[in-house]
């Protein structure tokens, strides 16, 4: 067993290029296990990831605030606090904060067989997010 203190976390700043607006990452400074990534990652009102993809899929456990989350195909929804999102091996889809609420979720992408991480792709529109 390995315990990681909150002093030993690891926040960074989002990289722009996968997401839109304020969002912070930590990560255990023992990086990843050789079976799942996990992040404990901060958005701002309105920020969120670009569309993206995981090859084994992303378990997302939302801890506070409101996730606004959609899938390829499919209009936004909210996520409340305490309430869990699964997407599958490969499906696109993205996920960031309402637009009134902070938010603040822990990733869980699992890698037993592929070495799971994230395939960003494109930035998801104003439209996207807003549903119209």
């Amino acid at each position: 067993m390995r315990i990681v203190t909150p002093d030993g976390m690891l926040t960074r700043r989002g990289p722009e290029d996968w997401f839109t607006g304020a969002v912070w990452m930590d990560a255990s400074p023992a990086g990843p296990s050789p079976d799942a990534s996990v992040f404990r990652v901060f958005f701002g009102p309105g920020a969120r990831t670009n569309w993206h993809t995981h090859p084994e899929g992303q378990v997302l456990f939302i801890l506070t605030g409101t996730c606004r989350v959609a899938r390829e195909g499919e209009p936004p929804v909210n996520v409340e606090a305490g309430g869990v999102v699964y997407f599958a091996p490969n499906e696109k889809h993205w996920h960031g904060a309402d637009p009134d609420s902070y938010m603040v979720h822990a990733a869980v992408n699992p890698a037993a067989n592929s070495g799971g991480g994230t395939n960003w792709l494109e930035p998801v529109t104003d439209r996207q997010y807003s549903g119209a």
